[in-house]
This record gives C-alpha cells, sequence and structure tokens, in this order.
C-alpha cells in the first residue's frame, strides 16, 4: 500500500465554499480511483515563497492518502 500526500494550492480569491467544493471534488476523485484518505489539513491562507500568476498568498489544504496497487 502506498501513501501519499498532496499539498493544494488555490487562489486567494476563492470563496470559503468554493474552496471546500474544490478540495470535496479532488478527494472524491480519489475515492472513485481506490484511494482511501487517512487526513486531511485545512492550512489556510498562507504566504507564499514565490510569486504565482501574480499572487503573493494562497489558501493551502494537505490531504493524506494511501492507494492500492492494482
Amino acid at each position: 500500500m502506498n501513501h501519499y500526500e498532496t499539498v493544494f494550492i488555490l487562489n486567494p480569491v476563492l470563496s470559503d465554499q468554493q474552496i471546500k467544493e474544490t478540495v470535496s471534488k479532488f478527494e472524491d476523485f480519489l475515492t472513485s480511483k481506490g484511494a482511501e484518505m487517512v487526513s486531511k489539513e485545512d492550512w489556510g491562507l498562507k504566504k507564499l515563497a514565490y510569486e504565482i500568476q501574480h499572487k503573493k498568498v494562497a489558501f493551502t489544504t494537505y490531504l493524506n492518502s494511501k492507494h492500492l496497487l492494482k
């Protein structure tokens, strides 16, 4: 069983509802492919080390999942 860590970096102008929907869609995608979610942490608004598309901050979410190899 393989463990994977994923960090989402989302646009800071998104609403809380849009952020939750985006993370939920990705979680649903992973579980539909056989993944089991181990943990999820909302890290909130963080300052980026480097600008991404002229943005200096972003919402970040951490996902930890495990997958069976088929």
